[in-house]
């Protein structure tokens, strides 16, 4: 990172707000002495006083070297503190530029959402996810696997066997075209299934449940857990039932049929399970019209629009977002069946 700087007293100050950039978040508070500025995120503190060379780093009395000060209503701090705090390391200092260049600044970003009375964090910079009881301590359960970002969701779900499915979302990139998914199953507070899935500018949601079993997919794998006990009961090889190689979503499942979505061409395939055929809905139920839309459009997305609605019988019914027409369109299973 590279930042303005400020030469004041011999001591070079930077913009306090690095440290929002490394994703803690800023709060302030006057007294009789000064304003008190504090910058918190996970697992680290700063507090510092426009009043005082000193301040506190996770909760610790240090000098700062430097007192804080407000210039044209930023805050800065003293640079070498500022990196300190980020556990970062100073490069160098152009007096002539005024810039004041730093490397290796740790971020501290992170979300969190509580669910039965336990406190789940995940770090955004590391993916590590933890829990956390009201009188406990924050407790390593999981490894995402990557990075997060941007708007970060949890999505709690209890099923009748008692387990807890977890899903974590992470929309990010400009215009937040980037779409990822963790999905964790939980059983007496400890993970034993999970799964992640990246699209892109694909926003769809992947169906959890079906009867009383839980989905965990990868977007090319899937595996059919049994409730209660966690066990796979099977796994189904989704680029395979596809024909595509691509990453898949999965919009509705049962145990004769199976609804994926390739990200990149987007077309809804139904996967007969009893016989393995791929049938392309769009083919089925629109117009001449609106297969062309759904064969050439991009916006906001490739493919067709078709949303699966529910099953009456060999029914399945669906609604076609591209249109919003208020009609139902309905697909008969038997069809693909001898």
């Amino acid at each position: 990172m590279t930042s303005p700087a400020l030469l004041k007293e011999g001591t070079v100050y930077a913009r306090a707000s690095i440290l929002e950039s490394a994703g803690l978040q800023a709060s302030r508070s006057s007294t009789r002495s000064g304003t008190v500025y504090t910058f918190s995120g996970w697992k680290k503190t700063v507090t510092v006083t426009t009043a005082s060379t000193k301040g506190k780093l996770d909760g610790q009395t240090v000098s700062l070297g430097g007192r804080p000060f407000v210039y044209k209503d930023e805050l800065y701090l003293p640079a070498r503190f500022v990196v300190q705090a980020l556990h970062g390391e100073t490069v160098s200092w152009n007096a002539k530029s005024r810039v004041y260049t730093a490397k290796n600044l740790q971020f501290f970003s992170s979300a969190s959402a509580v669910y039965g009375g336990i406190s789940y964090t995940v770090d955004k910079q590391t993916g590590k996810l933890y829990a956390q009881s009201p009188a406990g301590q924050p407790r390593l359960i999981a490894s995402l696997g990557s990075e997060l970002y941007d708007m970060v969701n949890f999505d709690f779900r209890k099923t009748d066997g008692g387990l807890l499915y977890l899903t974590i979302t992470d929309v990010y990139g400009e215009p937040h075209i980037n779409n990822k998914w963790y999905t964790l199953i939980l059983k007496d507070g400890m993970v034993i299934r999970q799964a992640s899935v990246g699209y892109w500018i694909r926003y769809g949601d992947n169906v959890k449940m079906y009867g009383d079993n839980l989905i965990l997919t990868d977007g090319r794998q899937l595996r059919v857990i049994e409730d209660g006990t966690g066990m796979v009961k099977e796994t189904l090889d989704l680029v395979k039932l596809g024909g595509i190689n691509d990453k898949y979503l999965v919009e509705a499942m049962d145990d004769d049929f199976l609804l994926i979505r390739p990200n990149q061409k987007g077309l809804l395939m139904l996967i007969d399970r009893k016989t393995g055929s791929n049938t392309l809905l769009y083919k089925e139920l629109l117009d001449a019209d609106q297969q062309l839309y759904a064969e050439t459009n991009d916006v906001p997305f490739h493919g067709d629009q078709l949303e699966f609605v529910r099953r009456t019988g060999n029914l399945l019914q669906f609604k076609n977002q591209a249109v919003l027409d208020g009609r139902i369109y309905e697909y008969d299973l038997s069809k693909t069946r001898p």
